[in-house]
């Protein structure tokens, strides 16, 4: 049957209008996805002491300002991200920083979002050191803040910066979290054990990330990350994205080395160098401050209250908590035929806090208090430090803990019938030792002049820059004698409790 005319014109429009509907549908420009859209928060805390060392790593005249509380973790900032991304970030450029928007708070953020790179001297005045564009307030409030205002919870500088603060402040500053997961500073612990630590305290995965040491390749914890919805409610950080590629491990949730332990380190020097580099730091290349070993030196207690009761009158003297134990009196870099380096770098300071996790440790078995320990540091430390192994205060002085626990001189004097409250002679005593340790010691003694008694003093082991326990014959050309002030035909007192 044949279609009349006005039929087959409007099948005709209608044919026309589909393909011309198609063709649109295929050719037209589909609208942008929104640049500044995001997914979740990363709220971000740095530990100041890895963070110190890299700000002094670009250069050496840098200062570093710490919080009040040195062992607070800081913010470092809030971060709108989108999954799978970096970013967005510097959304509105037109939302210029206002200092005064945050002046109620100023206080709190020195404490809590502590700027550790702000020059000392904008820190007199608040509202100078917030507007300067080199503060950590400036940068991440125009970089980040300006993509979470699309959250109303954040859309201010107040309440950016303010919910940092309550989220350091209440359940989730770090540091808590740590202590909560048992996790020490000075503590090395692989990523895995702060993945697993730290999620049984937040239920929920973290983003753990280091700073890598190319003088030494080691790594240290630098920054952990925990993740928000956009309801301020906490989230699996999963999704996010790593931010430095080439690593150990197979998971995005770290930038560390999977197979390397993480140093998490109360102070980290910044010009310690690696046991097998050939250059050193400038302040210790002087040839005056080289040395080729170190000695270990553990003195007996008894017979230094006997020296003290004769150079003082007193007629007391206060041992340690165990005095039949051998307390250590140093651990000295030495050079082949001297007694020294000393003084290798004025310019380190000693810090007492570093020590809080061993001092009970070291005032039951480092000889005196915390004063001598200063002297040993700034005398024998500074110079110890060129190596990796002892480049701070804590790896120093737990050096000297783990040989005095390692080398229990006692047992190995009892494996020879040697004993407190026992006279014997010079050599049945080195031998012991000699046999006992696999490597010739350093002996030293000291002889009461009224009563002619020769009393055992120190007892000295050598280890060469790997540690390794070596025999101390660097002292004298002949190495087939032991190195001793002690006479060979003298019979030699070794003291003890008065029973």
């Amino acid at each position: 049957m044949a279609l009349n005319k006005r039929t087959v014109l409007l099948s005709a429009a209608i044919l026309t209008f589909g393909l011309g509907t198609l063709y649109l549908g295929l050719t037209m420009t589909k609208p942008a996805t929104d640049p500044n859209s995001w997914d979740i928060l990363i709220f971000t805390q740095t530990w100041p002491s890895t963070l110190c060392y890299t700000w002094k790593k670009i250069n050496k005249t840098h200062e570093c300002r710490f919080p009040p509380d040195k062992k607070r973790w800081t913010i470092h900032g809030i971060w709108p991200t989108k999954l799978g991304t970096i970013g967005p970030s510097f959304c509105n450029k037109t939302l210029a920083f206002d200092p005064n928007a945050i002046y109620g708070i100023q206080n709190e953020l020195n404490e809590y979002w502590t700027d550790i790179e702000l020059p000392q001297k904008n820190t007199t005045n608040a509202n100078t050191a917030v507007s300067n564009k080199k503060s950590i307030w400036f940068h991440e409030w125009e970089k980040h803040g300006t993509c979470a205002t699309s959250l109303p919870a954040l859309d201010s500088e107040f309440k950016y910066f303010y919910q940092g603060i309550e989220w350091a402040k209440e359940k989730y500053s770090m540091k808590d979290i740590l202590e909560k997961a048992n996790i020490k500073v000075n503590s090395t612990l692989n990523v895995n054990e702060y993945w697993k630590a730290i999620r049984s305290v937040l239920k929920v995965n973290v983003y753990v990330n280091c700073v890598f040491k190319n003088d030494t390749k080691e790594q240290l914890l630098e920054e952990i990350r925990i993740c928000f919805n956009k309801n301020l409610e906490l989230t699996d950080c999963d999704g996010i994205k790593r931010t430095r590629s080439g690593v150990k491990t197979s998971s995005p949730l770290t930038n560390c080395d999977s197979k390397k332990p993480i140093l998490y380190l109360d102070h980290v020097a910044t010009n310690n160098v690696s046991v097998s580099s050939n250059t050193t730091a400038s302040n210790l290349t002087n040839n005056a401050k080289e040395w080729d070993y170190l000695v270990f030196s553990q003195a007996w207690p008894y017979t230094f209250c006997h020296k003290l009761k004769m150079n003082s009158g007193s007629q007391s003297c206060n041992l340690l908590e165990n005095g039949n134990q051998w307390t250590i009196r140093g651990i000295w870099p030495t050079k082949d035929g001297t007694s020294g380096p000393l003084y290798c770098n004025n310019q380190t300071m000693f810090h007492l806090e570093t020590l809080d996790s061993i001092k009970s440790n070291l005032k039951n078995q480092w000889t005196e208090k915390d004063e001598y320990w200063g002297d040993e540091w700034k005398k024998h430390g500074t110079c110890a430090m060129e190596i990796q192994a002892l480049d701070s205060e804590f790896k120093y002085f737990k050096q000297g803990l783990d040989w005095n626990k390692q080398y229990p001189l006692n047992d190995i004097l009892s494996q020879g019938s040697i004993k407190p409250n026992g006279t014997y002679p010079m050599m049945q005593i080195l031998l012991t030792l000699k046999t006992g340790l696999g490597k010739k010691p350093l002996m030293y003694c000291f002889t009461d002049k009224k009563t002619n008694v020769t009393y055992i003093d120190e007892l000295r082991l050598c280890f060469d820059k790997s540690l390794t326990l070596v025999d101390c014959d660097q002292l004298k050309s002949n190495s087939d004698k032991s190195h001793t002030n002690c006479l060979n035909e003298q019979r030699i007192y070794f003291p003890g409790a008065q029973v």
